[in-house]
């Protein structure tokens, strides 16, 4: 695969759920082995930029399904346009299904005790809960949640410019190596999410998004980038069986800050 004209632009939760997904692909028809699989699937959970990516991917023949996804096609990585589109939310039980395309399939990760799908309300009520009972706190740089585990940086204890990064799959593990933290880098307290909010959100992000039969695959805590002043936010990806996805960004307390649907 030719290398994308766009490779230094900041990759988005939903590009590296589908490199993943081509990860997954490739281990299925024997173009990787597992321990290849594993290895770049690692790497890409914690791509930053299509670069990083496209390294991951560029030897790889890329399945029908996901050949018009931005990590192939760099045409539809910018969008010309944002549309706004507010859609009720209902409250409802939260999807039990769903999830990353493989991040962590075939590997060997795996839970040590049974987790709840952590894109549910229930899922990070119980996330926050393990967290602060492993740390005392419930402050973090950055935090990724899966169906079946969670990807997170948070400060380092006793130095403040460092950032450590963990994997939680039912145990708190070393994830990573540590990073040197930018002076403007700042921290939040998941501790401030309004957990009823968000569960709410959850359970009705694949109608509001409009990607039927879809499940929520990554929900993603940070500061945006390049927002000096603006809040934390929390973006919700949804993807169903057909690869239609959509977004929404929100606050820690629910309010919708940009919704992208599934556009045909």
């Amino acid at each position: 695969m030719p290398r994308t004209t766009l490779a230094g632009i900041r990759a988005r939760d939903s590009d590296r759920a589908d490199a993943c997904g081509m990860l997954d692909a490739a281990l299925a028809d024997g173009q990787l082995s597992a321990d290849e699989h594993a290895s770049r699937t690692s790497t890409a959970i914690r791509a930053k930029t299509f670069d990083e990516l496209d390294r991951l991917i560029g030897d790889l023949q890329i399945p029908s399904r996901l050949a018009a996804s931005p990590v192939v096609s760099p045409r539809r990585r910018r969008r010309s346009s944002r549309r706004w589109v507010y859609a009720a939310v209902l409250v409802a039980a939260a999807a039990a299904a769903g999830g990353i395309a493989g991040a962590v399939a075939n590997s060997d990760l795996g839970p040590s005790k049974s987790v709840p799908n952590l894109t549910t309300g229930a899922g990070l009520h119980f996330f926050l809960d393990e967290y602060r009972a492993e740390y005392g706190d419930t402050v973090a740089d950055e935090l990724g949640l899966y169906p079946a585990h969670a990807v997170f940086d948070r400060p380092s204890s006793g130095n403040a410019r460092q950032s450590d990064s963990y994997l939680y799959d039912g145990e708190f593990d070393d994830w990573g190596s540590s990073s040197t933290r930018s002076d403007d880098e700042k921290s939040f307290d998941l501790g401030t999410v309004d957990q009823v909010a968000i569960a709410r959100l959850l359970a009705g992000a694949p109608e509001t998004l409009r990607v039927p039969d879809g499940a929520v695959e990554i929900v993603s805590f940070r500061y945006e980038p390049g927002s000096d002043d603006g809040p934390p936010t929390i973006s919700i990806h949804v993807k169903n069986a057909a690869g239609h996805t959509g977004h929404m960004v929100v606050g820690f307390d629910g309010e919708p800050f940009d919704i992208y649907p599934y556009e045909d």
